[in-house]
């Protein structure tokens, strides 16, 4: 099946749409929730120094 040139036109910008609308304020929300790298003060460490 054809695709019409509108489909076409309008390809990019709603995906860019769902991205900015949907997907942003998703991954803002996630990050108030939780601290996806873990980078919390622990008052009790002696060092932060890793020894990897």
């Amino acid at each position: 099946m054809r695709r019409s040139r509108w489909t076409d036109r309008l390809r990019r910008p709603a995906l860019a749409a769902v991205y900015f609308l949907v997907l942003t304020p998703v991954g803002w929300c996630v990050r108030r929730v939780r601290d996806p790298l873990r980078r919390s003060w622990r008052a009790s460490a002696v060092t932060y120094w890793d020894h990897s």
